[in-house]
């Protein structure tokens, strides 16, 4: 799968809450998320390079002012506008670069099938693409 990929189901577990699960299906939730943390872990660290390296001269300042001039703002909605797509420019081939994903003890179908009871706002083709994304079959 792509990292955007691997990102997008790492928010889509972190977000569910876990009250309607059993704690073999909260364990088989986390070591999946586990796994996703640490496929992750290079984006994440060329992610902070890239906002620490990138960070234009007298970001923080202007971004800890409290009150901003109307002549400030302009300035600090302009770096903002650089710096975010300075930082997607130079993150982009993370994002589409290819990633695998293992997990020491996948969760069964069964597992899986548990999660859309926390999250009645998954439609059918979500779970279908978070089921084919983290390779969960019924067998």
């Amino acid at each position: 799968m792509k990292m955007y990929e691997l990102l997008n189901v790492s928010d889509q577990l972190n977000s569910l809450p876990l009250g309607k699960l059993t704690i073999a299906q909260r364990a088989a939730l986390t070591r999946t998320i586990c796994a996703i943390s640490q496929a992750r872990k290079p984006f994440d660290e060329a992610l902070k390079e890239a906002r620490e390296k990138l960070k234009p001269e007298g970001f923080d300042d202007l971004a800890g002012k409290g009150s901003r001039t109307p002549d400030e703002e302009a300035q600090y909605k302009l770096l903002v506008d650089e710096y975010n797509e300075a930082v997607r420019t130079a993150i982009q081939p993370n994002l589409d670069a290819e990633v695998t994903l293992t997990v020491a003890k996948p969760m069964t179908m069964d597992e899986f099938l548990a999660l859309p009871d926390c999250a009645p706002d998954w439609t059918a083709g979500h779970i279908v693409y978070l089921q084919d994304l983290l390779g969960i079959t019924g067998e």
